[in-house]
């Protein structure tokens, strides 16, 4: 299939007109366009680099990120492109080429990953940041035996109703441990599940002497922080009058609120490593929206001992900008059997003629995004590419058995 870009006009806006070489080739066949040429062309210039192969591949990574992904995969981009009358670059020459280049060197400009997947630094960065955060944040630990009849009892009173024994049990999980993905598909009670664990950790927090915690709700954008506030307003309002009395009022913000904005800069915030959230419990609505820049951003905040629980649907609204940093946790730390995942199946607000048919789209969405990362157990990297589909010139993610790879995000 080609995609030659269909146009008369010479100064058509996609089209790089000072581009030379292989990457006015590629920019005329609409697999680059202007703006990643222009990058290209600027970064080899800065770096003394003339090979042609070198710029080629920083258009495609800088093309990847403008299109929601962190990375490219170099053996199968020429396969995805759908481009098959260009001469794309040997594998193997193409590596050693950037293997050999300055933009590769110190300082980096460029990372490989595996001898196939290429950033640029600053994400190869921010991974590395997520995943040794994540990972620092305090284990699971099991609750002590003796609260267990006390636990039950508390389970009981924030979860009256019946046919709520899988947010029981993530519920369990989440009191175990400091960092808890929540997920789970619409209507599977994720909100009930999180209102219910507020109260739980309020009240422990004042068995215990303590005051009760300080507990901060944030979504990625205005519109679901309002969700949220509503949602949870509305699961506090069924709970035990002293269950309400203990909570308080909540309200959600946006992301960017809670970590303060700063008038001098958007990529950092007034809350970071050396200025952490004052809040004991920090709950994230709607992380399949987070950026891996935002995730980043987000961590280096929360202070290590405060209970951090990121909820959301790993097939639903992928995030604005690079990274699909919930589906990789999903997979990466659930993959290592220590209780991180708490995940919510049953769905408690369709019918049941509609509920099957509801599954099946999951679990389709569930199989076109293939394995992301490495199975190891020894650290959960978030190594990820993400398709577009409304792009005509998308990369399709290929799924890689237990070697992490790129992935296509079901829109």
């Amino acid at each position: 299939m080609s995609l030659l870009l269909e146009t008369e006009d010479p100064r058509d806006h996609r089209l790089a007109l000072g581009a030379e070489g292989l990457l006015r080739d590629f920019n005329e066949a609409g697999v680059i366009e202007a703006a990643d040429v222009h990058v290209a062309r600027r970064v080899t210039e800065l770096a003394g680099e003339d090979d042609q192969s070198v710029a080629l591949a920083v258009a495609l990574a800088v093309r990847a990120v403008r299109g929601g992904s962190v990375c490219v995969d170099l053996t199968t981009v020429a396969e995805d492109s759908g481009v098959t009358e260009l001469q794309w670059p040997g594998t193997d020459a193409w590596l050693a080429a950037l293997e050999a280049s300055p933009l590769t060197g110190t300082p980096p400009v460029l990372r490989l990953l595996d001898d196939r997947l290429l950033y640029l630094d600053r994400y190869w960065r921010e991974e590395e940041q997520v995943c040794a955060d994540l990972l620092a944040r305090p284990a699971p630990a099991p609750l002590d035996a003796a609260d267990g009849p006390a636990l039950e009892t508390a389970l009981d009173r924030v979860f009256a109703a019946a046919g709520y024994d899988e947010q029981r049990a993530a519920a369990r999980i989440a009191l175990a441990q400091g960092t808890t993905v929540l997920t789970g598909g619409p209507g599977t009670g994720k909100t009930t599940t999180v209102a219910a664990l507020l109260a739980l950790l309020a009240e422990q927090a004042v068995k215990s002497g303590g005051a009760v915690p300080r507990i901060a709700l944030a979504a990625p954008t205005g519109k679901a922080a309002a969700r949220l506030q509503q949602a949870v307003e509305e699961e506090v309002a069924r709970l035990p009058e002293s269950d309400r009395a203990r909570l308080g009022t909540l309200t959600a913000v946006t992301l960017h609120r809670l970590l303060g904005p700063r008038p001098d800069t958007a990529a950092r915030f007034r809350h970071h490593r050396e200025n952490r959230l004052p809040h004991d419990v920090v709950v994230v609505d709607e992380t399949s929206m987070v950026s891996l820049t935002m995730m980043a951003r987000l961590l280096e905040a929360v202070r290590p001992e405060a209970r951090l629980l990121l909820v959301g649907d790993p097939d639903q609204l992928a995030s604005v900008e690079a990274g699909a940093v919930l589906a990789d946790l999903v997979e990466g730390l659930g993959a290592r059997g220590d209780g991180r995942i708490a995940a919510l199946r049953t769905s408690h607000r369709f019918g049941e003629s509609i509920r099957p048919a509801a599954g099946r789209g999951g679990a389709r969405r569930r199989r076109r995004r293939g394995r992301r990362l490495a199975r190891g157990g020894r650290r959960a990297r978030l190594l990820r590419q993400r398709a577009r589909p409304r792009a005509p010139d998308a990369l399709t993610a290929r799924a890689a058995g237990a070697r992490p790879g790129p992935r296509r995000r079901a829109r």
